[in-house]
C-alpha cells in the first residue's frame, strides 16, 4: 500500500467546506517533555562517548607528628559506552495534493514529523524505566538499572527498596533514608539526596497528595508535619509510556552522572521534491543514546 499523500487520500480538503481540522496538537510536545527532566542532556562529538567510573581514595588516616604520610591510590571501575542511534520518518504528498488542499494545516508535514520524532524522545526515555528491573539491559557495570549487587569497592550495594512500599510519606522517608547511606565510589557513605519522583501516570493523584500536602495525608495523622513537603520539596514527573506496571515507581538522585541524554545529531527536517514523479516529500531525523553512567542516580521500588 503507498505511502504517498494523494489527492483522493484527502479528498475533504480539496473543497473549502472545512469548518476546523481536528488533529494532534503538534506544538506544545516539545516544551512538555518528561525526558530533559530526568536526564542530564549533552552532545556527542563521536562516533561514540565513554563515561569511566573510578574508584577511591578512601577516609585520611591521621598522621603522627614527625612521620611520613601514607599513600593511596584510585582505579578505574567500569566503563559505560554510549553508541547513537539513529531515528528517521519521512511524509510524501503529490504535487496535485499540494496545489488542491485547501487547508494547508492538513499537510504540514515538518510539525506532524516533529510531534512523532519527540513522542519518540519521551518513549525511548522511558524503556529506561520500564526495563530498569531487566537482567536483559545491563549497564556498564553488566547489571540492570536497579539491582541489590551494583559493584562497589570491597563489596556491592542495592539501590532497590527492600521491602517495597507503595506511594505514601513512609514510602519516601524510607527511600530517602537508603538514598542518604548510598556509598560513593570508595565504598564510604555519600551525600547522595532525593531530587525527584518519577511513576507511571496511573500514581500521579497519590504522589501529589504526599508531595505538595503540609501535613500527613494519612488516617489519624493530619497534625504531624508532612515532611516530604517541608524539608524535601519533590518535584513528580508522571510518565505516560511507564505501562509496564501501574505500580513501581523510581526517585531520582542529585548523582552528577546519572541519566545521560547524549545527542549525536539533534533533530534535523530536510524537504525536496522528486521532478520526475511529482512528489514533494520531507524527512525529519537525529541521532542519540541514554542510558545511566551511575546507578547511584535512582532508587527503584518494584510494589
Amino acid at each position: 500500500m503507498s505511502t504517498t499523500v494523494f489527492s483522493g487520500t484527502l479528498f475533504h480538503t480539496m473543497k473549502n467546506t472545512l469548518d476546523e481540522i481536528v488533529e494532534d496538537d503538534s506544538d506544545s510536545f516539545e516544551k512538555n517533555l518528561v525526558m530533559p527532566k530526568l536526564f542530564k542532556v549533552s552532545t556527542m562529538v563521536d562516533g561514540y562517548d565513554d563515561d569511566l567510573s573510578i574508584q577511591g581514595p578512601g577516609l585520611v588516616p591521621e598522621k603522627p607528628e614527625g612521620e611520613a604520610l601514607g599513600m593511596s591510590t584510585v582505579r578505574e571501575e567500569y566503563l559505560t559506552r554510549y553508541v547513537p542511534k539513529t531515528f528517521a520518518l519521512g511524509l510524501a504528498a503529490t504535487e496535485e495534493a499540494m496545489e488542491d488542499c485547501k487547508h494547508p494545516a492538513v499537510i504540514n508535514a515538518g510539525r506532524r514529523l516533529k510531534r512523532a520524532l519527540y513522542k519518540t524522545v519521551d518513549y525511548d526515555g522511558a524503556l529506561v524505566f520500564v526495563r530498569g528491573f531487566n537482567a536483559a539491559y545491563a549497564g556498564g557495570d553488566t547489571l540492570n538499572l536497579w539491582s541489590a549487587s551494583h559493584t562497589v569497592a570491597g563489596g556491592t550495594f542495592s539501590n532497590v527498596m527492600a521491602t517495597p512500599l507503595a506511594p505514601s510519606v513512609q514510602a519516601v522517608v524510607v527511600a530517602t533514608t537508603q538514598i542518604r547511606k548510598f556509598p560513593e565510589h570508595d565504598g564510604l557513605f555519600g551525600s547522595l539526596m532525593p531530587k525527584c519522583i518519577t511513576c507511571p501516570v496511573d500514581q500521579w493523584e497519590a504522589w501529589s497528595v504526599i508531595t505538595k500536602s503540609t501535613h500527613r495525608p494519612e488516617a489519624g495523622e493530619f497534625n504531624a508535619v508532612n515532611v516530604v513537603n517541608n524539608e524535601l520539596k519533590l518535584d513528580v514527573y508522571p510518565n505516560v509510556w511507564w505501562s509496564n506496571t501501574p505500580t513501581n515507581w523510581a526517585m531520582i538522585t542529585n548523582a552528577d552522572n546519572g541519566f545521560r541524554w547524549k545527542w549525536r545529531v539533534r533533530p534535523e527536517s530536510k524537504s525536496w521534491t522528486s521532478e520526475e514523479q511529482g512528489i514533494f516529500k520531507f524527512r525529519i531525523r537525529a541521532r542519540w543514546d541514554r542510558k545511566w553512567s551511575d546507578p547511584r542516580c535512582s532508587l527503584g521500588v518494584q510494589a
